[in-house]
């Protein structure tokens, strides 16, 4: 038998490092609260971390995905279907954006200063949770002079004005249809039609099936001959 579907290692040497300390965490915090303590719990003492011991962290994060890997094709050989999680399941069953689509802007000031800079800010945040480069984006931006601000914020709405003008010569392309919905009209005329086949069948049947009425003529001049008689 297949046996439960390995789960896949996430978060990078944060997650490593998550995992292996959640239990003492949630204890320190103490029962009732939320999950968003933990993480955030988490988050600054991962920080404190020296790299090499994120390093180490790293590398168990890789070993864990090596095995992971070798445990999910040895699952798949012995019959085993990789189920998808729910989000995953809804996300594929939305329709597909159109990539030639017209991109709006989004964040505005603060969105185009992070766009700029997020290389850098990557960097500097190296080894840390992906949310550590937004936390020192908003840090930085806090700093700017409003003259700086400013700069950026003409630049995001001169991006905006360009999206809206994009946008009213964006023709978005037909919807894709399957083989099975392109037969579905042609299908539903042909059970119209024999439908109606069958009804003009029957009602012939019926007519044939009835007795005939004798002729007008013919029983009126048997009338007229009893007369005479």
């Amino acid at each position: 038998m297949a046996g439960e579907q390995p789960k896949k290692p996430v978060g990078g040497a944060y997650g490593a490092w998550l995992a292996e300390h959640r239990a003492e965490l949630q204890k320190e915090l103490g029962p009732g609260k939320p999950a968003s303590e933990v993480g955030k719990l988490a988050g600054s003492r991962f920080k404190a971390l020296s790299a090499a011991s994120k390093a180490t962290y790293q590398k168990k994060f890789e070993e864990a995905k090596v095995k992971y890997e070798a445990d999910m094709k040895a699952f798949l050989d012995a019959g085993g279907e990789k189920k998808t999680t729910k989000r995953k399941a809804e996300k594929s069953a939305k329709p597909k954006k159109d990539p030639d689509a017209p991109k709006k802007p989004a964040g505005g000031a603060f969105g185009c200063f992070l766009a700029k800079n997020r290389a850098a800010f990557t960097e500097e945040c190296k080894g840390q949770p992906v949310t550590a480069v937004t936390k020192l984006a908003s840090e930085r931006w806090k700093k700017l002079s409003e003259d700086k601000k400013k700069v950026f914020q003409k630049e995001y709405e001169a991006k905006k004005a360009e999206y809206e003008e994009a946008k009213k010569s964006y023709v978005p392309p037909l919807p894709s249809v399957t083989n099975e919905e392109a037969e579905q009209p042609a299908k539903k005329a042909r059970t119209k039609a024999a439908d109606e086949t069958a009804t003009e069948k029957q009602a012939k049947k019926d007519g044939k099936s009835a007795p005939k009425a004798a002729p007008k003529k013919a029983a009126n001049s048997k009338v007229s001959r009893s007369q005479m008689a």
